[in-house]
């Protein structure tokens, strides 16, 4: 008997580590709190963009500069986990981000304030936007995406309307931006894609079935 429970133990153990991966892969590469420090440090460049904190080349400067964390954070979920050595180093690297926002609106370089331009077209860009809130609905309703996985996507998809948002303050779209936008996109693509396919679903509720009609009885 004892040599039967260790052999189930060591069989339930395998089990475990083979499935542990794709439970918990895409739990370990999230990361909610950079996301959040990206989107608030979006915002404050918009901002110093429209008060004339900022100028048009500062403001180049810093969108370089949060390319080059979102290519290390891309870089860091290539494995799908994060080590905490390589969230910890993105959160440094965000903070100086922070630190250089603030520098650079307020030093003494500063533009004309200027009004919020019209909304410019962005022919591609919006149109993968919708298809992939689509995708990422019919992933809720077929039960393919958790209620976790498709608070993760929403949040990405967020984080590219907010880098959007950024990118159109002077009103227009360089081919730099309009490329990273997609690069985005793409990843966000390949991440619902990946959730949708991984080994958690969501339960589908099955509609109770009618009661038969009681048989007649035979004459």
């Amino acid at each position: 008997m004892k040599t039967l429970h260790v052999g189930t133990t060591i069989i339930v153990l395998l089990c475990g580590g083979a499935a542990g991966p794709n439970l918990f892969s895409a739990e370990r590469a999230h990361t909610p709190g950079l996301n959040g420090r990206q989107q608030a440090q979006q915002s404050r460049i918009h901002q110093g963009v429209r008060s004339g904190e900022l100028t048009p080349e500062e403001r180049k400067k810093l969108g370089k500069e949060q390319q080059a964390l979102r290519t290390e954070e891309r870089a860091s979920k290539a494995d799908g986990i994060i080590t905490p050595t390589e969230r910890k180093d993105l959160h440094q690297d965000a903070k100086q981000l922070s630190r250089d926002i603030y520098r650079q609106k307020h030093d003494a370089q500063a533009s004309a304030p200027r009004p919020v331009p019209a909304r410019p077209p962005a022919p591609g860009v919006n149109t993968r936007q919708q298809w992939q809130r689509e995708r990422v609905a019919q992933g809720v309703r077929s039960g393919q995406l958790t209620r976790t996985e498709s608070a993760q996507i929403r949040q990405e998809q967020q984080s590219i309307r907010a880098e959007e948002k950024a990118y159109r303050a002077d009103g227009k779209l360089t081919v730099a931006e309009r490329k990273d936008l997609h690069q985005d996109l793409h990843q966000a693509s390949q991440d619902i894609y990946q959730q949708k396919h991984d080994a958690q679903t969501r339960p589908r509720v099955t509609p109770p079935l009618a009661p038969r009609p009681a048989p007649t009885p035979a004459k």
